[in-house]
């Protein structure tokens, strides 16, 4: 515990030192095998990552970056501090912002170009009759859909989890609806909601696309055409859920039953104002500007319909928010973490209870205070479902419900076919542009275009040539292409003032085990991954069988057993090829490659902790 919290305070800036850091990340298997480098920024981290063969700027929080490299992937993290003017952090600082924000823009639209077109192509599909695949080509990442949808449509293909038990709110949801129905039509007048949908239906028919080139249609930020066609549909679709007094899917909420959570008559109070303010804001929404004002509606309504049932039936009743893209953890990877596990659900289920306490005694608004208990409940919600479903969503709450369903269900348009293939073929036109430019700029080259040296290169650029005068010196991209190479020329070329090491999971844990135990019993038991009290076997690890990281006189020994290891992964990669589509095979290739070096005492593998549940905990 006190080498997580000595971490934290060594690893996050401080507010008022003028401090820019730049951190190397040890050699491991997996992304940025050879060493990593990130520059770090107050609490922000950025730092350049390979994908899809383009180099790519990302940006974490310091935390998060420290719990992936350090903790999950256990590599240690070296840090140089590096003292700067006001003017040198400011510019650095600022340059890094500038140039993510850019990058975040471009590649939006790029993602809308894509969808634009995808979105064209199935409404000529649509509108001939034929079968709509153009949506579902798409990637889940970059699929059109229609947020928040999903809780009043139900999909067979969601791919969420169902809820424990089924959201029955049919009465309720006419009651509540009929009552915000009688206060639009006092508010705004009788045919208020029909013009509405009039409306709505007529300008998601007649959505015209771009056509031709002009100067909005390459500006990063202009509203794309399945952006505004995704809005519409999402506003006519909660139109009509309005209009039709729909229930909520089986699947968007749950009820917790708990006897210490039962509503008494203060907070059935509280509920009751909050009903009113909610009430409100559907009005509000009804005539606002705001372009996602139908994806507001939903969830305005959702929570309405669940406030409502939780004060009729005085157990409080919570949206599904689970995030449809978190990946479940496995019944066997959740059997290596039983009693961390089950340490953590008794955590979660105390959260919960203390949440539920602050609604009618904290500080702050009352729907902050809701939103919060709201996702204690998704989350312990979670642990019931994997005594059902053997599988856990760790962490998958979500501040809003975001249940979507595919755009391929309500396909709406009056556009001619000529007119739609005639806007496919612009967006096709300008997509291929685009993609060109994109990989122009930032094509990954090994040596010359790498996770380093564009580092480097954005810091001489935020310096604009006064490196020396703001950091001591210039360190040459060109020069510095590898981590460690890169970070020795930092240390003796900037203004560093201190140097650092963050120790890698599994060597924090040593530590704590030689200060207790025999040193030459807890060398020869964690040495190796059949007698190891640290590690189990993570299937994104290739076959190894003796950590070598701290074993540098019986490295190449113990390189050559990994070697055998890892080749004997891959002849049965070999036959195995057909049931895993190459995966064994593609691992324990990349197992020899990261033991062969073990055999010239060079270490790279480290071993992986993939779910940070300990470190949840402590936290």
């Amino acid at each position: 515990m006190k080498v997580a919290l000595l971490g934290l305070l060594l690893f996050a800036g401080s507010a008022h030192a003028k401090i820019v850091q730049f951190l190397y990340i040890e050699a491991s298997e997996g992304n940025s095998s050879g060493g990593h480098v990130a520059v770090q920024l107050g609490d922000d981290v950025y730092h350049y990552q390979y994908e899809n063969a383009l180099i790519r700027l990302f940006k974490h929080k310091a935390e998060a970056f420290r719990v992936n490299y350090q903790l999950l992937q256990n590599r240690t993290i070296h840090i140089a501090d590096i003292e700067v003017s006001d003017t040198a952090y400011d510019r650095i600082s600022s340059y890094f912002k500038v140039r993510f924000f850019g990058q975040t823009q471009q590649l939006k639209h790029l993602k809308a170009l894509e969808q634009d077109q995808a979105l064209l192509q199935a409404l000529l599909e649509w509108k001939a009759g034929k079968p709509v695949s153009a949506l579902s080509a798409l990637g889940s990442e970059t699929s059109l859909k229609s947020p928040g949808a999903g809780l009043f449509y139900g999909d067979g293909n969601l791919g969420a989890v169902k809820a424990s038990a089924e959201c029955a709110t049919k009465s309720t949801s006419t009651n509540i609806i009929a009552k915000l129905k009688q206060q639009l039509e006092g508010r705004y007048g009788k045919e208020f909601l029909a013009q509405k949908i009039i409306a709505t239906d007529k300008a998601l028919r007649q959505l015209f696309p771009l056509t031709q080139i002009n100067d909005n249609s390459t500006n990063p930020s202009h509203y794309a055409f399945s952006e505004r066609y995704s809005d519409l549909l999402n506003g006519f679709l909660a139109l009509q859920v309005l209009q039709k007094a729909q229930s909520l899917t089986n699947s968007a909420c749950f009820e917790v039953s708990l006897p210490g959570m039962k509503l008494n008559d203060a907070e059935i109070r509280l509920a009751e104002t909050f009903r009113h303010d909610l009430l409100l804001s559907a009005q509000s929404l009804m005539v606002s500007k705001r372009p996602d004002w139908g994806y507001a509606l939903f969830v305005t309504l959702a929570r309405l319909i669940v406030i409502e049932h939780s004060i009729q039936t005085r157990h409080w009743t919570f949206l599904d928010d689970t995030d449809e893209k978190v990946i479940a953890i496995p019944q066997q990877q959740l059997a290596l973490y039983a009693e961390q596990l089950q340490k953590q659900r008794r955590n979660d289920l105390k959260d919960m209870l203390e949440a539920f306490s602050d609604l009618d005694e904290g500080s702050g608004a009352y729907e902050r205070r809701y939103v919060n208990l709201e996702i204690a409940a998704n989350r312990y919600q979670q642990w019931l479902k994997s005594d059902k479903t053997g599988e856990l969503r760790y962490q998958s709450e979500q501040a809003l419900p975001n249940k979507s369903i595919p755009l391929t269900r309500f396909l709406l348009t009056d556009l001619s076919a000529e007119q739609l293939e005639a806007a496919l073929n612009y967006q096709e036109l300008a997509g291929e542009r685009q993609l060109k430019e994109d990989s122009d700029r930032n094509a990954y080259h090994l040596l010359t275009k790498n996770c380093v040296t564009a580092l480097l290169e954005n810091i001489n650029e935020a310096v604009a040539g006064q490196s020396k005068q703001m950091l001591g010196g210039f360190v040459d991209p060109q020069l510095n292409f590898i981590p460690f190479q890169a970070f020795d020329s930092v240390q003796e070329t900037y203004k560093v003032v201190n140097i650092r090491e963050l120790p890698a999971y599994r060597q924090q844990e040593l530590t704590k085990m030689y200060d207790r135990e025999v040193d030459s019993w807890v060398y020869a038991r964690e040495s190796n991954v059949f007698s190891s009290s640290l590690y189990n076997h993570n299937p994104d690890d290739a076959w190894f069988v003796f950590f070598t990281d701290d074993a540098a006189l019986l490295r190449p020994l113990f390189g050559a057993v990994n070697t055998l290891a890892a080749t004997s992964q891959s002849v049965w990669g070999l036959f195995s090829l057909p049931l895993d589509e190459g995966r064994g095979l593609k691992i324990g290739a990349r197992g020899v490659l990261t033991s062969l070096p073990e055999l010239a005492f060079f270490n790279i593998r480290k071993g992986s902790y993939p779910f940070p549940i300990e470190h949840s905990i402590q936290q």
